[in-house]
């Protein structure tokens, strides 16, 4: 068990690094794409206006792959049409595909390869990747690796900087700007910004006080394989944030789905 001071201590060093990883508005280019994505959410959400936007981005493909195969009428053409979008932009590296990947292949017959892309999901950061993986594949065994395993995919999920599921996300965002008609979308990308990190410090501590701990997964391992545990399990977030980082680099929407001030939080080692 980390004692408070501890964690209260990680949890200071990352406050005080938010001065260099902070937000920051996202550029033009990529304010008008979502803002193009959002207006299909006016006055009510609508797939046909996302199906229908022509967008060539990582994240056009998958939303509009993601409405394409949720839509009442999925035939062949279509269902491949979707999934070469998300595949595709799952090859550039972007984490919203593999989790979409592994929604849609766990409906057929795809469900060996959905796992597999779930946990590249989880390992770059996707909360709902890592939740999805520990709630619905056998971890169940005793040994240290499963531990680990199930101790790592707990640390994405309630990690702050993890990357939020971009649907409700979005949606978010639109309630935001109908609630503030006049403010440009910068404003109120900053303002739902600033009301996540707000509530991020909660789930900060809730990361190093509970998470880290992971008493639930260590408790039948002996002190030496809890050791192997819990270096393991930390090396592993280490390589996860630095994929959320390079993601964010390269896909600046993501920007959207993280909290950058908090993408060195880790527990000492």
């Amino acid at each position: 068990m980390i004692e408070s001071v501890v964690w209260k201590r990680a949890l200071a060093v990352c406050v005080l690094a938010w001065g260099t990883a902070a937000y920051s508005a996202l550029p033009e280019a990529v304010q008008q794409e979502v803002q193009r994505w959002l207006d299909c959410y006016s006055p009510n959400y609508s797939s046909a206006c996302e199906i229908a936007l022509d967008s060539s981005s990582a994240l056009g493909r998958v939303r509009r792959g993601s409405a394409l195969l949720l839509g009442s009428e999925v035939d062949a053409a279509t269902r491949a049409r979707a999934m070469e979008g998300l595949r595709s932009a799952a090859a550039e590296g972007y984490p919203p595909a593999y989790e979409s990947l592994a929604v849609f292949l766990g409906r057929g017959a795809g469900w060996s390869e959905g796992l597999r892309w779930r946990w590249l999901g989880a390992e770059h950061g996707h909360a709902d990747a890592a939740k999805q993986l520990s709630g619905r594949i056998g971890l169940d065994g005793a040994d240290r690796q499963s531990a680990a395993d199930r101790m790592f995919l707990s640390w994405v999920h309630c990690h702050p900087a993890s990357f939020e599921s971009s649907g409700p996300a979005m949606s978010v965002l639109s309630d935001a700007r109908k609630a503030a008609p006049g403010a440009d979308l910068a404003q109120v990308i900053a303002q739902v910004h600033a009301k996540r990190l707000n509530e991020g410090k909660a789930k900060a501590e809730n990361f190093l006080g509970g998470c880290v701990a992971g008493a639930y997964y260590l408790g039948s391992l002996s002190p030496d394989d809890q050791a192997w545990v819990r270096k393991t399990v930390r090396a592993r977030m280490v390589q996860t944030l630095k994929n959320i980082k390079e993601a964010v680099r390269k896909f600046p929407d993501l920007e959207l789905l993280t909290l950058p001030e908090y993408q060195d939080l880790l527990p000492p080692p």
